[in-house]
């Protein structure tokens, strides 16, 4: 079974077990007005007020994450579906975030942000099962999903092998470990491609 594969097998499996989690919960519309009611809130106060007036609640996490993305900026009549449609994919992330939490007993706080299949397969890289060219498919999916940010990016010229630095590997095992939250190693990817390292 070649590595690339196992990270499609990986992708699927992950993709299966997240339309599960999709049925336990989801915003209504009226979680998006109320959102849209405290967004002032959180513009003014900042996350971590906001965070804990609103008691860490799954709501106020996906909220949070909504307000920093780019379709919270979208002002078509579909406003409210695109914005419902968008939280399902943060209610997602934080059930399955508050499944691994209560399996380690290490808690984040922050709003989850990159989908838990991602550990997996950063746990394969980092025990070299897959190569960087394996893990820069992963990073191009986070980028094309616009799960994490490029505010620029100037690749390289011409072709070249992609080869990333190792302290990207302990911080994907930070990350992995629950050391480090999702931001803190989007970050790192983030990098990558702000340097020309990889391309997408």
């Amino acid at each position: 079974m070649t590595k690339n594969v196992l990270f499609l097998l990986i992708f699927l499996l992950s993709t299966q077990l997240t339309s599960v989690n999709s049925k336990e919960f989801s915003l209504s519309e009226n979680d998006i007005e109320w959102c849209e009611e405290i967004h002032p809130q959180y513009e003014t106060l900042g996350l971590d007020w906001f965070l804990e007036n609103y008691h860490y609640s799954i709501e106020a996490r996906v909220c949070a994450s909504l307000y920093v993305d780019p379709i919270w900026d979208y002002v078509g009549e579909d406003r409210i579906e695109k914005l419902l449609d968008r939280s399902q994919h943060y209610v997602d992330l934080e059930i399955q975030e508050s499944k691994e939490e209560a399996i380690s007993g290490i808690n984040d706080p922050t709003p989850a942000k990159i989908p838990s299949w991602i550990k997996d397969v950063a746990k394969f890289w980092i025990d070299n099962l897959i190569d960087d060219g394996g893990f820069f498919q992963v990073i191009d999916w986070l980028v094309q999903h616009g799960i994490i940010e490029i505010p620029y990016a100037e690749p390289p010229e011409g072709e070249s092998a992609i080869t990333i630095p190792s302290w990207i590997k302990t911080s994907a095992g930070f990350w992995v470990d629950n050391k480090i939250t999702d931001d803190e190693f989007a970050i790192g990817l983030e990098w990558l491609i702000n340097n020309g390292i990889i391309r997408v």
